[in-house]
């Protein structure tokens, strides 16, 4: 590549240093490098970046064991949805949409390194009669031009990278991000995503808590935007709604990993106020898992009824092994449908056939705890033994879907129908791309993007709304023992427009 303009320097330098810092300052050594830095890669005429949390958090080695739920299969999600709308897009309008798609490991600073990529082709988006390099050219740049991005996953990455992409005029569309800070299009003009607000949530759950005519509650949330905003709204509509909090403490997040004396010291402060039974905790799937541990180490079980959020209340991570702790949960997640055919062709995937997945192979060792052939050295496989023969199958059985796919999937189709749109009118009609297009200006970009309304592989009709979010509409989740050793969420209910409608009929709260 090229010299770097000093502008661009100056604009990405300091948003680095400590991102690079958290990889260096590994506690644990291993004889092999870690995490190794690998893209999921699509051809195509206008590319999307992608960022998944395809591994968990971890405090000593950057990244945690692969996401099979909110990593991998949202992934996948990305990579089967372009597969769809390509042919479409080729036979209509003559150009496709590819993909490179990176891992942020959860990690607000280590996503906004990996992100760092995606601005590296987009200079061009800078105008060249304003920015010249050292010696008075324009920058030389054979990297890709990422037209938009979808993602990240959580709030405090989106956050990060959202300030990133501002400088370069690149849209990002987030899947999973809800914090309502994000709904501050000053701050975060190209942001957008396809889920709502958190704001809806903590209303929904605030009207459920008046349902259930509780007056006294604790409330857990994780030290990140996505905790501590949501914990800021329910604060004062608690408080207006004449609800007392009895314990409020922050799961650690941002600033590492806690460990099991600080979970256990959370749980016996939740049983020191015994007339508090219902317990709001929103935060994500890995901090709320370590809750429930404690609560099963102090013979706790049954002393609490879990008011959930949308970070956790739908995850295998949190429920398997941790059943009698969670059961009962009550939780809004926003209302979600299969994507159709994704079921399919996930499940007809192998090692062998889905190369385009640099991480798959991970994720099939994870899945079949055993050694793949050849595979490289991970923190997690060392200790498998048992080979796998790359014959194994998944089956409807043995994996569990995120309920919450079609957002992914969404974003997707909104960059595609934007792309569409912005087509027909700069290109009048001609098949491919038209110099209108080349590079995509992300400022006209964004323009299409808000506008967008489609049907998707979901069969809902999507559109935002007035501050880029996607439809506040929430199923009311319950968490029950159904037989015997046997538990299912269920749906009990929903919240629409303002509204909560539910079904009382099966409920069932510890207490």
């Amino acid at each position: 590549m090229g010299p770097w303009c000093f502008f661009v320097m100056m604009a990405i330098s300091p948003l680095l240093v400590y991102s690079r810092t958290q990889v260096s300052n590994s506690k644990l050594a291993f004889n092999f490098t870690w995490p190794t830095k690998k893209a999921s890669e699509v051809e195509g005429d206008l590319i999307l970046g992608g960022l998944m949390m395809v591994h968990e958090r971890h405090e000593d080695i950057t990244c945690g064991p692969v996401m099979p739920q909110g990593g991998i299969q949202a992934l996948e999600t990305m990579l089967f949805t372009i597969d769809q709308i390509n042919p479409i897009l080729s036979s209509t309008v003559g150009f496709t949409i590819g993909a490179h798609i990176l891992d942020d490991c959860d990690k607000d600073t280590y996503g906004l390194e990996q992100a760092v990529a995606f601005i590296k082709g987009s200079i061009s988006n800078i105008d060249d009669t304003e920015y010249k390099c050292l010696d008075g050219t324009v920058p030389d740049v054979r990297n890709k031009v990422i037209s938009g991005v979808v993602g990240a996953s959580s709030s405090g990455t989106s956050i990060q990278v959202a300030n990133l992409l501002r400088l370069f005029k690149i849209p990002q569309v987030s899947f999973f991000s809800s914090s309502p800070e994000l709904s501050n299009k000053q701050r975060f003009e190209y942001f957008t995503r396809t889920i709502p607000s958190d704001h809806h949530q903590v209303m929904a759950i605030v009207q459920m808590i008046r349902f259930l005519k509780w007056t006294y509650i604790s409330i857990l949330y994780e030290e990140s935007t996505y905790g501590i905003k949501a914990f800021e709204e329910l604060e004062v509509l608690l408080a207006k709604n004449n609800i007392c909090i009895a314990v409020k403490e922050r799961l650690v997040k941002d600033s590492g990993v806690a460990g099991e004396a600080a979970y256990n010291g959370i749980v016996q402060k939740l049983n020191s106020k015994p007339k508090a039974k219902g317990v709001i905790i929103f935060g994500s799937d890995q901090e709320v898992s370590g809750v429930m541990r404690a609560v099963r180490r102090n013979n706790l079980t049954a002393n609490f009824n879990w008011i959930g959020s949308d970070g956790w209340a739908g995850r295998l991570l949190v429920s398997e092994g941790n059943e009698p702790e969670v059961e009962g949960t009550l939780a809004f997640l926003p209302q979600a449908h299969p994507v159709r055919g994704f079921d399919n062709y996930f499940l007809s995937l192998t090692p062998l056939n889905n190369k385009r997945n640099p991480w798959f192979i991970e994720f099939w060792e994870n899945h079949f705890q055993c050694r793949y052939p050849s595979s490289p050295p991970t923190p997690y496989n060392q200790d498998w033994h048992r080979t796998c023969t790359g014959q194994e199958k998944l089956t409807p059985e043995s994996v569990e879907f995120e309920g919450q796919l079609q957002y992914v999937s969404d974003a997707v189709l909104a960059f595609a129908n934007a792309f569409k749109d912005m087509h027909q009118t700069l290109c009048h009609g001609r098949k491919g791309l038209c110099k209108e297009m080349v590079p995509i200006d992300g400022s006209e970009l964004l323009k299409y993007l808000r506008r967008v309304e489609f049907t998707g592989l979901s069969g809902d009709r999507f559109q935002f709304d007035d501050f880029g979010d996607g439809p506040a509409r929430y199923d009311l989740i319950h968490f029950k023992q159904v037989s015997p050793g046997r538990y299912r969420r269920l749906r009990i209910g929903e919240y629409h427009s303002g509204q909560l409608k539910l079904d009382t009929n099966g409920m069932y709260l510890p207490f």
